[in-house]
């Protein structure tokens, strides 16, 4: 049951985190989406974000990360629920660790070296860079390897509150 509960949800976390920012990539500019996670080449070349494309990024992933916070926590306690309002550290925390990993290689493997490295279809180019620009696939391989570590101080923040409480 635990296994059948953390892969399920990993899955669906993971399919709908990449999906949610892969809509967003295809039906908004660049310029709001990618311009803070593009390498220095890419920010170099084009002037910084403007205060409303600013306010447009963070209306736009506000649903995004209250959906990446909110998703684990209810799927915890649903496992809690599961297994009669007991649930072990480990347990809690393997079900977090999931989904956080499955969605950061969602949005790794298919988004940032695929589309954005592999292919870099012009929905990804912000105007006055070039295709080139986006093919040093290490600058998302190092950010993620970076946020790992939040990642997983939050993996442990949220097993712990859902196995205590």
């Amino acid at each position: 049951m635990v296994l059948t509960h953390v892969i399920s949800h990993g899955l669906l976390y993971g399919i709908v985190v990449t999906g949610y920012l892969f809509l967003v990539m295809i039906t908004i500019s660049p310029r709001v989406w990618g311009y803070k996670d593009y390498p220095d080449i890419v920010k170099s070349k084009v002037p910084v974000q403007t205060r409303k494309e600013n306010t447009l990024a963070a209306v736009v992933g506000l649903p995004w990360f209250v959906f990446v916070l909110g998703f684990p926590v209810f799927s915890t306690f649903a496992l809690k629920s599961k297994l009669g309002s007991e649930i072990s550290f480990s347990t809690a925390f393997l079900n977090v660790f999931v989904m956080f990993v499955l969605a950061t290689l969602g949005d790794l493997v298919l988004l940032d070296w695929i589309i954005v490295s592999k292919m870099t279809p012009k929905f990804v180019i912000i105007p006055g860079t070039v295709k080139q620009d986006y093919k040093d696939f290490s600058h998302h391989y190092k950010g993620h390897a970076k946020a790992m570590i939040l990642l997983i101080l939050l993996c442990l923040i949220i097993a712990g509150l859902v196995s205590f409480l």
